[in-house]
């Protein structure tokens, strides 16, 4: 939750702006959604008129007149709005009222630190311009015994209640260990004009999550881009031709005679720059050769130079393989402690590319697939990115990208990916547990609604999908299976291993507890103990 403050000198000048159209229309349905005890005017919920915002304003203002504003010029209305990000969404009047009253409690209005109160009103009228959702509050400066308010350091206590109120009313931290980048009002408006289901950044955020978790090096990662339709091109350190520092990426432009619209990795997402990126990569002299080749083909908009991983099709052991992989890094995800946010961060990155890559093949336009993609991506994303520690290597979900992403899957079921979906749900339970036992509510929210809401369609479509002469799950020969729902009283670890023994005929089977629990339990995290949640 984001706070500004202004100050100024009149109070009903103020009032009727927060109750009138706004500079562009944009304010509707004005109503006050809390006020302090000395404001008898207008009560909570009441829709406010411009009558009902004179009478309101002057009621503000009973203290000034009766002893004036202090010193000659001083200004005595103090303005505060607080906002929540657009993604964030809308909240009713009833929780704004309570934010409200928690604010002006912390911030000293309500008398509750044992001086007198100032009178303040809270009005909430609509989304901004650029849609956030918000509220206004108007104070009076001139406490009712005529005494001030002291406004030293106002914003900085402003910013701490705020984060506090974030933790308390369950939003999302803005100021906590994640950050992600903000959206101009006018990448929406195009978006919109243009009827696209997506922004263009999202869109390439997601391609860029897909290459980079499927893709081994650097070069592996140029091909996938091109191969995906995204238009690529290098940034040269300055004063070279052959040393790559950065990279930006476009959709190809609708029409024709239309501009690409340009974005560096930086601007796509705080983890998506290509210094960041080469940290989960293969770097040697070999790969930054090959690198080269492909960035300066892609500059010179010339064909891809040459073909690697993207082009094979995957084995049945790959599948095999590698979903195991994903089932091993949940268990050993239960010993990592919960204030390690660069491995965190890295394990929801890969996850993340993981949905990314699957949707990138499958959805025509963003799904269930693509909205997990970016539920997880706010956690792979830091506000501020330590020196790399190294750590014992932790399993990997890049494998499970690969796959998700490859032109031809391959020997794949619907069993194997079923199977598949269900280690990659468990990864997502992890982080959920780690985001609810740091206090971050939002963020664990955020991740279970993608786990346990908009993937429940992907796994019923596996769990009903028949076999269908020339229909196949990846637009390949058919290969898929009749996979049975899951009979009644089957746990899901015992769900898990049938689809197992349907996906790797002859396979061995998962071992105990790879299968996700049966319930979104309120444990800080699985399997940790006391030490653990303090991060030792």
């Amino acid at each position: 939750m984001m706070p500004n403050i202004t100050k100024g000198d009149r109070m009903i000048g103020l009032i009727n702006y927060l109750v009138g159209p706004g500079r562009s229309n944009e304010h509707k349905d004005q109503r006050l959604v809390a006020a302090s005890d000395a404001v008898v005017s207008a009560e909570a919920g009441q829709r406010l008129t411009a009558e009902s915002a004179l009478r309101l304003g002057r009621e503000m203002d009973i203290p000034k007149a009766v002893f004036g504003a202090g010193k000659p010029g001083a200004k005595h209305v103090l303005h505060v709005s607080l906002s929540l990000p657009a993604e964030e969404g809308q909240m009713d009047d009833e929780a704004w009222g309570k934010i409200a009253n928690d604010f002006a409690e912390k911030m000293g209005f309500t008398g509750s630190d044992g001086k007198p109160p100032c009178r303040w009103v809270a009005i909430h009228h609509g989304s901004s311009k650029a849609g956030n959702d918000h509220i206004h509050l108007a104070v009076s400066m001139v406490r009712e015994d005529g005494t001030r308010w002291s406004q030293h350091n106002d914003f900085k206590r402003a910013q701490d209640a705020c984060a506090e109120l974030e933790v308390k009313h369950g939003l999302r931290v803005v100021r906590g260990a994640h950050a992600e980048r903000g959206y101009h009002p006018k990448e929406r408006e195009r978006a919109a004009a243009m009827g696209a289901p997506e922004l263009d950044r999202d869109r390439l955020q997601r391609a860029v999550r897909a290459a980079s978790t499927a893709s081994l090096d650097e070069a592996e990662f140029v091909r996938r881009l091109r191969r995906s339709g995204v238009l690529v091109r290098p940034r040269f350190a300055t004063g070279t031709t052959d040393q790559i520092a950065g990279y930006s990426v476009a959709l190809k432009p609708a029409m024709k005679g239309d501009r690409a619209v340009w974005f560096g990795g930086g601007r796509l997402a705080k983890d998506l720059t290509l210094p960041k990126l080469r940290e989960g990569w293969n770097v040697t002299a070999e790969t930054t050769a090959d690198a080269l080749f492909e960035w300066q083909a892609a500059a010179a908009g010339r064909r891809i130079a040459g073909q690697g991983r993207e082009v094979h099709e995957p084995t049945a052991e790959e599948w095999q393989r590698h979903t195991a992989e994903v089932g091993a890094l949940y268990e050993r995800l239960k010993s990592v402690p919960l204030d390690d946010d660069a491995l965190w961060a890295q394990v929801a990155r890969e996850t993340s590319g993981a949905f990314a890559a699957w949707s990138m093949r499958t959805e025509s336009v963003p799904g269930p697939l693509a909205d997990t993609a970016r539920a997880l991506s706010r956690t792979a994303q830091l506000r501020r990115f330590l020196p790399r520690v190294e750590h014992a290597p932790l399993p990997s979900a890049k494998g499970a990208g690969m796959l998700l992403m490859q032109i031809a899957v391959g020997p794949s079921t619907a069993a194997g990916h079923a199977l598949l979906l269900a280690q990659l749900r468990n990864t997502m339970r992890a982080i959920h547990d780690m985001h609810k036992a740091a206090g971050r509510l939002q963020d664990a929210e955020r991740v279970r609604a993608a786990a346990m809401d908009r993937l429940t369609a992907v796994r019923g479509h596996f769990q009903s999908l028949q076999e269908k002469p020339g229909k196949a799950l990846s637009g390949g020969p058919e290969r898929s299976r009749w996979i049975e729902a899951a009979p009644r009283g089957e746990s899901e670890e015992e769900n898990i291993r049938r689809l197992v023994a349907q996906a790797f005929p002859g396979a061995p089977p998962p071992a105990a507890g790879t299968g996700p629990e049966k319930s979104q339990g309120t444990k800080p995290g699985p399997g940790r103990d006391q030490d653990q949640r303090k991060g030792r």
